[in-house]
């Protein structure tokens, strides 16, 4: 018994620090300033919120791809530590605890619809136009502004399904800047 406690703590502590390693590089990404300054992404609160799922989409969605439970796990706790940044972030912006629950719920509803649109239309044949009405539609960006950060996800999405699932598992997606994306 005492080596099974053993292996499941091991395990435990491995997911919740590839859980944050993978937030801190996610985050780093997605509040990268290239859309914000190009005046593709809305330099917002929401505007962020939703780089943030953008890239967690596709994190979770690589994690998904892999087979086993554990990768199910790990999907899933880097899906809580988002929803808990969230969280966070109303609390610096000073959202009283009355409203607070609200909000994040209503953060976190667009969140799992964003991700779950920008997940279908990545495994759609045409996922650039698919890409794009989604970014569209859900406000990401303006009519006419989505090419530019609809290639970076694609490009994002392909290198992630090249990258080991032993890097993945481990919390070091490799996120890579817009600069570095030809």
């Amino acid at each position: 018994m005492t080596g099974f406690s053993i292996s499941w703590l091991a395990r435990r502590r491995a997911r919740k620090a590839a859980v944050g390693q993978a937030y801190g590089g996610l985050m780093k990404a997605a509040l990268a300033p290239d859309f914000y300054l190009a005046g593709d992404v809305a330099d917002t609160f929401e505007g962020r919120a939703q780089m943030v799922t953008l890239h967690a989409a596709l994190a979770i969605r690589r994690i998904n791809a892999i087979a086993g439970a554990e990768s199910a796990r790990l999907a899933a706790a880097l899906n809580a530590r988002v929803l808990d940044g969230f969280d966070a972030a109303y609390r610096e912006q000073g959202v009283g605890d009355s409203s607070i629950a609200r909000k994040v719920r209503k953060l976190a509803e667009a969140h799992y619809g964003l991700g779950k649109a920008v997940t279908r239309a990545l495994d759609d044949p045409d996922r650039e136009s698919a890409l794009i009405v989604v970014l569209e539609r859900n406000g990401v960006t303006e009519k006419g502004l989505a090419t530019a950060l609809t290639g970076y996800l694609i490009c994002l999405a392909d290198r992630l399904k090249e990258q080991p699932d032993s890097e993945i598992l481990a919390g070091k997606p490799a996120w890579h800047a817009l600069s570095e994306i030809p």
